[in-house]
């Protein structure tokens, strides 16, 4: 149900969001529409499943259904909508910090913190240094993975970051392989950042 809901947000917080951005009609056709939602149900679920407290369970949902809008939003205008790290920031980390209270696991939240605070110290160094690579929306992204990540493990931040720039490293050679873009064109690493996140908490 969780997931259901998750899903139907998703659909509409991305599409509301585009259209806003791109200042046009923007429109998210039917099988789009069920894509979204079902892939949401699937990831929310396997969030969910990964977690074996409730209150983990829901913070990851919850943080998995933002990253979902965040990478469509962002792969559609170049925008990671800050609004939307807002929830992520109010919702899902406190129930992970909740979680890690009601179980006495204090430990979770200082490594967190620490998690949040490194990732997002690398992001900003990566910023200075390739400029125009990394939006401002991606920095602030930062602490908010590494913070999950960490929650659950060293070894998932490790995967998560390690992830996410082979994602892009991959897909983005392939976009220039196939003429998709070229080494002039702005590429969304919203995307990215999304999807090796969400596969380093999952697996």
């Amino acid at each position: 149900m969780l997931g259901l809901l998750g899903g139907a947000w998703v659909v509409l917080t991305a599409q509301r969001n585009i259209a806003r951005i791109q200042h046009s009609a923007f429109q998210l056709g039917i099988p789009e529409r069920c894509a979204i939602v079902l892939c949401t149900i699937d990831i929310a679920m396997l969030l969910a499943k990964s977690a074996d407290r409730w209150f983990a369970a829901i913070g990851l949902v919850i943080i998995g259904c933002g990253l979902i809008a965040i990478g469509i939003i962002d792969a559609a205008t170049h925008r990671v909508p800050r609004y939307i790290n807002g929830l992520i920031i109010t919702m899902g980390v406190p129930l992970l910090a909740l979680d890690a209270i009601v179980h006495w696991d204090l430990g979770n939240i200082l490594r967190a913190g620490v998690g949040a605070v490194a990732l997002f110290a690398f992001f900003v160094g990566l910023k200075s240094i390739a400029q125009g690579s990394f939006g401002k929306g991606d920095v602030l992204l930062a602490p908010i993975i590494g913070f999950a990540l960490a929650y659950n493990s060293w070894s998932t931040w490790v995967s998560g970051v390690v992830g996410i720039f082979l994602i892009g490293g991959v897909v983005s050679a392939a976009l220039l392989f196939t003429g998709r873009v070229s080494r002039k064109s702005r590429i969304a690493f919203g995307p990215y950042i999304v999807a090796g996140t969400l596969l380093a908490l999952i697996l």
